[in-house]
């Protein structure tokens, strides 16, 4: 297996790192990069995660990925790692501060306090249905390893491809992408990129990359694609970002 997610990963590193088809893309590779380092920057296997999407009161939108006794919970931009707690009723999930607790199609989030009186953050969440048959979800953070601080104007961007066959003269496919303003939060950030999973085809190789950008130049980047979803490769990810040279440009 390790051979065949290598093989696959240097073909992610050819596209994904400053071939000709990123250029095609428009996207210039940092002419400075620094070196792959190692292990840490390869392609992680991940849990797999089932996703549930919910509709609140007032309109409010929480997501829900559910594995054995864990459960994580992104809610206003912000992704919460729950465990499973005890419950005659339903599913209940804690981190001691925060509870989702859902039964059926339905749930709520809120405070966990001692008293179970905590303050409700979202009530009245319905799974949606219609969106979870079409849309699927990749989710994961987005991180570097140098101790730097990014301004608020600060933007990620994520773009899920298509990888091109080995030996065949194809240009990948954009299946996906997003942008994310970092605002006051710093790395890692959670992320959840929808796409549509008509797009997936089951004996395709998929890639994730993401950028961070500040007034326009490359900051952070992934030195090759994340394979991701298909072939049993993960539907979370935690991208690591290698810095780029002083004199990357951004994106045209």
């Amino acid at each position: 297996m390790q051979t065949k997610v290598g093989a696959v990963a240097l073909l992610g590193l050819g596209f994904f790192a400053g071939g000709a088809a990123i250029a095609a893309q428009g996207t210039q590779a940092p002419s400075a990069a620094p070196e792959q380092r190692g292990p840490q920057s390869e392609i992680r296997r991940a849990i797999r995660w089932k996703a549930f999407a919910y509709t609140c009161e007032g309109g409010v939108k929480v997501s829900v990925y559910v594995s054995d006794s864990l459960a994580r919970v992104l809610f206003q931009n912000r992704e919460y790692l729950l465990r499973q707690a005890p419950s005659t009723d339903g599913n209940r999930y804690s981190d001691g501060k925060l509870l989702w607790w859902s039964k059926g199609e339905g749930g709520f989030l809120q405070e966990d306090t001692p008293d179970g009186n905590g303050k409700m953050l979202a009530k009245d969440c319905q799974l949606d249905k219609s969106a979870e048959a079409k849309i699927g979800v990749l989710t994961g953070t987005v991180s570097y390893r140098e101790r730097v601080a990014l301004p608020p104007e600060a933007v990620i961007e994520l773009q899920l491809r298509e990888m091109p066959i080995a030996d065949a003269r194809e240009v990948a496919k954009v299946v996906a992408e997003d942008r994310i303003t970092l605002g006051n939060r710093q790395v890692p950030v959670p992320f959840e990129l929808k796409f549509d999973v008509a797009k997936i085809s089951a004996n395709r190789a998929y890639g994730l990359t993401a950028w961070i950008l500040v007034g326009g130049r490359v900051r952070f980047y992934s030195g090759h694609g994340y394979l991701v979803l298909t072939q049993e490769n993960p539907s979370r990810v935690d991208l690591v970002l290698d810095q780029a040279g002083t004199d990357a440009k951004g994106k045209q």
